[in-house]
């Protein structure tokens, strides 16, 4: 016998190895829910609305917001400190600010070119130990105290959290909640800096880090660590339709995010005009189009 969940609150509810065939949840609220393993042969998924709930997203934003606002008090602090040795009276220090920025900027273009891959293996890492031996040299030689290089380092690694933490968000809840949290770190750069260096830094970091997170989610090649980072945000918190057999299921006019699809059997589904975000595997929206477009000219063959 068939059952009827349309138009149904079923977030976090667990249909785990259930025999579904043929079941309506159209119009339902499948955030959180448990498909993994279940049959849903020709069930009928149109104007659901798939991802991690609300109570998880809202945890998950608030964690993310406290890194957020701290990122900006430390970028405030790199970017005064660079602002400071770009003023300096010593010539070595003014050299080592500009050599500062040229490699924050270089990092942050390389890594919206190339991904997080590549710029670890060609650019972080020699720079990060180069980095270090200068500033050793520089403090227990006496020439200098090494901070800028310690600023340097920093403020690279912050680049790599903010980033990190952009693409969560946006994972969870869309470019919107990205957006608010990048502006966070501006502000919070912009309240606690004591000069105008601190916050102008945190702001151009912040939209560097928004286009990075934007291009990661996007499919680009190289971002493989990213996606990953927030795969595993799905996994744990999405809809999961692991190992799911999903052959003829309708997906029409559905908002699928935060979805877990490994393994599952998505022969013949029916995609049709449905909005797709952050799945897992990884598909692209424009290989669900694909997707979608095959199977209606395979229909109109049929006919």
């Amino acid at each position: 016998m068939t059952i009827d969940y349309a138009k149904k609150n079923l977030q976090r509810a667990s249909f785990k190895d259930e025999s579904l065939v043929n079941t309506s949840f159209m119009g339902c609220d499948l955030r959180g829910v448990d498909f993994s393993g279940s049959d849903l042969t020709g069930a009928n998924l149109s104007h659901v609305k798939t991802g991690i709930t609300p109570y998880n997203t809202a945890w998950i934003f608030l964690v993310a917001m406290m890194v957020s606002i701290f990122s900006g008090y430390v970028a405030m602090v790199a970017g005064s400190t660079i602002q400071g040795m770009l003023k300096s009276v010593d010539d070595r220090v003014q050299t080592a600010g500009i050599g500062t920025l040229v490699v924050i900027v270089l990092f942050m273009g390389y890594y919206y070119w190339k991904g997080g891959r590549s710029v670890f293996r060609h650019l972080l890492l020699p720079v990060v130990i180069t980095a270090l031996l200068v500033g050793a040299i520089a403090y227990f030689s006496g020439l200098g105290s090494g901070r800028g290089m310690f600023f340097l380092i920093l403020s690279l690694l912050l680049v790599v959290v903010m980033v990190i933490i952009g693409t969560i968000a946006r994972s969870l809840a869309g470019a919107l909640s990205s957006t608010v949290l990048f502006l966070l770190v501006a502000i919070g750069g912009s309240v606690f800096g004591k000069s105008i260096g601190g916050g102008i830094g945190t702001v151009i970091m912040a939209i560097g880090c928004a286009l990075i997170s934007k291009r990661a989610l996007s499919g680009a090649k190289g971002f493989e660590i990213l996606r990953g980072i927030a795969a595993y945000t799905t996994n744990k918190f999405g809809t999961s339709f692991r190992n799911a057999k999903l052959t003829n299921t309708n997906f029409s006019h559905s908002k699928i995010m935060n979805a877990d699809f490994t393994n599952a059997d998505v022969s013949a589904v029916n995609w049709g005009e449905s909005k797709k975000e952050n799945c897992t595997p990884v598909r692209s929206e424009q290989q669900f189009q694909n997707a979608s477009t095959f199977q209606n000219n395979l229909k109109k063959k049929r006919s």
